[in-house]
């Protein structure tokens, strides 16, 4: 491809002008320009086939390769990914929702090595782009305005495109600014002039030029030119004077005849107004400005997509992936259906059907997806055009104002989960008016896709937790309908809020109409399956010991256990502090065939079948699973936070869960100087240790922990109690097994030992709530008594026998102990069991006619559905499995 030559492409109201640029001479290739007649209150399909042709025709009558296309078209667009937001505009509003760019390298991948070689920008800001690298005003603060079919406007500041700032409009636009009761762009357009001249004359004009021309003839047109510059003079005077403007450029047809109403223009300006330039030709400065953005554009480097040192899993199961012991990618064989891979199976599955919605997850990269699936459809002599959800949304303001109460002001951690569903992410308006094309493959994409409700067949796409994690730390995500793209850990907290609450339950009323599962956590592939052989499998699943996927993260406090027990990690990795085994809002589960995986979200199982999953306990905690098995990592590390957790009361009111976050910590490893902080010392005095914990924040010096808090030797099989309020540490040389209610992000830490965290920035600490919840009762020789758990025998046979870990009274689940040199048999009474093999090198689960091997240290769930299961020993020594599940008097209640 020709790096010398660009087309660009100036979409007006009316009519499509096009030009080939010399990049070296930045300049147009005058015999190549083109103008082209537009009707753009068409249907989409129309408007996108002639773009299509004229694009094509230009670059064949060229006869040059080019380095891309740059595009220069009205708002709003998702510019970076050529999505129309075009609504009651006047002009192209049957493009609402339309991927132009996915439809437009779909007939033109000819001529063009790359997606990301389509460009576009706002019309106006090429136009101002082309006029300043015309007129050499890169030191200035300049505004561009286009007066055609609607208002356009850009804005810059020493050569660079100004969107973001407290002195323009969002996203530089001015033509939804309220203006005189109605939107700037009711005033200052086209239609404005021929309304106009109507209810003056009772007849109609074809254009203002007509009346440009009758003006000078007739004095009532040549006022509707002078009530038209007062109304551009009183609207757009503020807005230069706040943008501190030196140089105000005015093009489009209107501009034309600017002498009419210059003066009552200027007249507005009563404190000096900017120098004025009238443009002598708008498209050929709208597609100079286009192509200077294809080469910007072009020369900054692709966005990373993903920002972690963890291995990605692989769709295929290789020889090589087989490991021994612990198994960071385990799966579940499905024995009715087929797991596929690749586009080319699934857009083979689609080419039959008029219209398709495709559904999908936060964390998809859906520019990605779109592009292979059509090209794929293409290849099959499909033709297909893309409608995505985001157009329908409402505007990112009115949603940062909705989810606003949800967010925890400032809190840089907690929030409350959103109580509202997804379709109050859409604007009724533009959501009834997203249309479809009925001669072509109509495919409507997007979260909430499933909601529009006509379609043939519904594909859902599905993302991992961890891998949302690991693309939203490389900059390259944004929240749901959010305009921007935040830190890390503000996008979190909005994730964990607002988008998850919103797409789990909009993925629960859905999973039923699944026709296919997409697994799309994959770079330029995908495996999937049918809905029916999903929803098969999570039958099965449901009635089978089964593991879900285990994900590891470092922290400021990690160790290096896992590391070196568990093979299969990244050796990129700082350290390793956490492994996620079951946690089960942010696990998934991977079922496989014939060597292929598929992930999905653990939550599907139990959107499901719950009462499969859960049995007596469905009642009490429907879709929300109760318990979750993590682990701590500290040998060779640190000390966690000083911290404590949420009351019930303070977790209802203030975050909205149901229920709170009680812990445990079973010492799976430790070294023989290994400790657990846990509660207060005898007499310790509230005041006095909040006034300390302050005191140390304020002077950056550290607190005398042992002056108030408790510390205990730790050794294997140990567990301590740690309901909500016990003040609680881990210390360093320990590999905690976390046994524990599921809510996992509720910590207040009240003393992190003065530490940063892996950033170099500030951990933040939460001492006030932390004082507000923490229980003082936990202090003295009651620590030993009430929160380290004492074992007894409650079964015992064959060499075997059955040990029940004393828990506190808070705690909903209680903790049980397998110890067996052959065989133990269980019945789990109608509950879900979870449970990990904390001694012994490796055993076989027996459910129903399934059977699955556990190596040392991994965490597996037996549903309530498998009624009995069998642990058979493997190895030489006795092994231990510990076991949780919800205590009896818990289950068939509500919190």
């Amino acid at each position: 491809m020709s790096r010398n030559f660009a087309l660009g492409v100036d979409i007006g109201g009316s009519h499509l002008a096009m030009a080939m640029v010399d990049i070296s001479k930045k300049s147009i290739v005058q015999q190549t320009k083109l103008l082209v007649d537009i009707d753009s209150k068409q249907k989409a399909l129309p408007i996108l086939t002639i773009i299509v042709d004229t694009i094509k025709a230009s670059i064949q009558n060229f006869g040059h390769s080019i380095c891309g296309i740059g595009i220069s078209i009205p708002g709003p667009l998702d510019y970076e990914n050529g999505i129309s937001k075009i609504f009651n505009c006047n002009k192209y509003d049957k493009l609402l929702g339309v991927d132009i760019k996915s439809y437009l390298y779909q007939h033109l991948s000819d001529y063009i090595d790359s997606p990301s070689n389509i460009v576009f920008e706002n019309d106006a800001n090429c136009f101002l782009l082309g006029e300043t690298w015309r007129r050499a005003l890169t030191n200035n603060n300049v505004v561009g305005i286009t007066l055609g079919t609607g208002i356009g406007s850009g804005f810059m500041a020493e050569g660079t495109l100004v969107t973001k700032t407290d002195n323009v409009p969002p996203n530089g636009e001015v033509y939804c600014l309220p203006f005189k009761g109605k939107r700037a762009e009711d005033w200052l357009g086209t239609n404005w002039f021929l309304d106009t001249y109507k209810k003056e004359f009772l007849k109609e004009a074809e254009s203002v030029k007509r009346i440009a021309t009758h003006a000078e003839i007739s004095e009532k047109s040549k006022d509707i030119f002078n009530t038209f510059g007062i109304h551009l003079g009183t609207f757009l005077s503020p807005l230069l004077t706040n943008f501190k403007a030196d140089h105000l450029i005015i093009g489009g047809n209107i501009a034309r005849s600017y002498k009419l109403f210059k003066p009552s223009f200027e007249a507005c300006f009563s404190n000096g107004m900017p120098e004025v330039s009238i443009s002598s030709d708008t498209e050929e400065s709208a597609i100079l400005g286009a192509v200077q953005q294809l080469i910007t554009k072009s020369t900054e480097a692709r966005k990373k997509r993903r920002h972690s040192s963890q291995f990605l899993m692989p769709i295929k199961t290789e020889e090589d992936d087989i490991k021994a012991g612990y198994d960071v990618f385990p799966s579940f064989e499905i024995d009715k259906g087929t797991i596929q891979q690749g586009f080319k199976s699934l857009a083979k599955e689609l080419v039959n059907h008029k219209s398709v919605a495709i559904d999908g997850y936060l964390g998809v990269y859906w520019d990605d997806f779109m592009y292979q699936l059509t090209q794929e459809l293409k290849q099959l002599g499909v033709e297909s055009i893309s409608f995505s959800t985001q157009g329908a949304f409402k505007n990112s303001e009115e949603i940062d104002d909705m989810i606003a109460p949800f967010l925890g002001g400032d809190d840089p951690v907690f929030g409350k989960l959103f109580t509202e569903g997804l379709m109050d992410f859409f604007d009724k308006e533009k959501f009834d008016s997203l249309d479809k094309e009925t001669e072509v493959l109509s495919i409507l994409y997007g979260p909430g896709a499933a909601l529009f409700k006509d379609y043939d067949k519904l594909v859902y796409l599905d993302v991992p937790k961890n891998e949302i994690q690991y693309r939203s730390r490389s900059g390259s995500l944004s929240n749901l309908g959010a305009a921007k793209v935040s830190p890390p850990k503000e996008q979190y907290k909005r994730m964990f809020f607002i988008d998850w609450v919103v797409l789990n339950k909009h993925k629960s009323q859905i999973l039923n109409s699944i026709d296919y599962m997409i697994d799309a956590q994959h770079f330029g592939d995908i495996s999937w399956t049918t809905g029916d052989t999903l929803r098969c499998g999570l039958d099965d699943m449901s009635k089978s010991a089964f593991r879900a996927r285990p994900w590891f993260e470092a922290g400021v406090w990690g160790g290096h256990w896992m590391e070196e027990h568990i093979d299969g990690l990244s050796e990129g990795s700082v350290n390793y502090a956490w492994s996620f085994e079951l946690i089960a809002p942010e696990n998934g589960i991977v079922f496989s065939h014939n060597g292929l995986r598929l992930e999905v979200s653990f939550d599907t199982l139990m959107y499901h079948n719950n009462k499969a999953v859960l049995g007596d306990a469905a009642e009490t905690f429907g879709n929300e699973f109760p318990i979750r098995f993590d682990y701590l990592d500290t040998f060779e590390g640190d000390n966690l936070s000083l911290q404590c957790h949420p009351t019930p009361d303070f977790m209802r009111k203030n975050f909205g869960e149901r229920f709170t976050q009680d812990e445990t910590y079973y010492i799976l490893d430790a070294k023989p100087e290994a400790e657990v902080y846990l509660g207060f010392k005898e007499g310790v005095n509230k005041q006095e240790f909040h006034n300390d914990l302050e005191a140390s924040i304020a002077l950056e010096e550290p607190l005398d922990v042992d002056k108030y808090i408790q510390r205990h030797p730790a050794k294997k099989h140990d567990l301590f109690l740690i309901p909500n309020g016990t003040i609680h540490c881990s210390g360093k040389d320990n590999l905690v097994l976390e046994i524990s209610s599921t809510p996992y992000i509720y910590t207040f830490k009240m003393y992190d030992w003065l530490r940063l965290d892996l950033d170099g920035n500030p951990r933040p600490l939460n001492i006030e709530r932390g004082m507000e919840n923490v229980n003082l009762e936990c202090q003295g020789d009651r620590v030993k008594e009430e929160y380290i758990s004492k074992e007894a025998i409650v079964e015992s046979g064959n060499n075997s026998k059955t040990l029940r870990l004393s828990t506190h009274p808070k705690h909903f689940y209680e903790v049980f102990r397998y110890e067996f040199l052959d065989t133990i048999t269980v019945n789990n009474n109608n509950q879900c069991h979870i449970l990990n093999l904390v001694e012994g090198s490796k055993i076989k689960v027996i459910t129903k006619d399934r059977i699955m091997v556990i190596s040392y240290a991994e965490t597996f769930i037996i549903p309530a559905n498998a009624e009995t299961y069998a642990l058979v020993n493997l190895g030489d020594a006795e092994a231990k499995v510990i076991q949780s599940n919800v205590k009896p008097e818990f289950c068939n209640t509500r919190f």
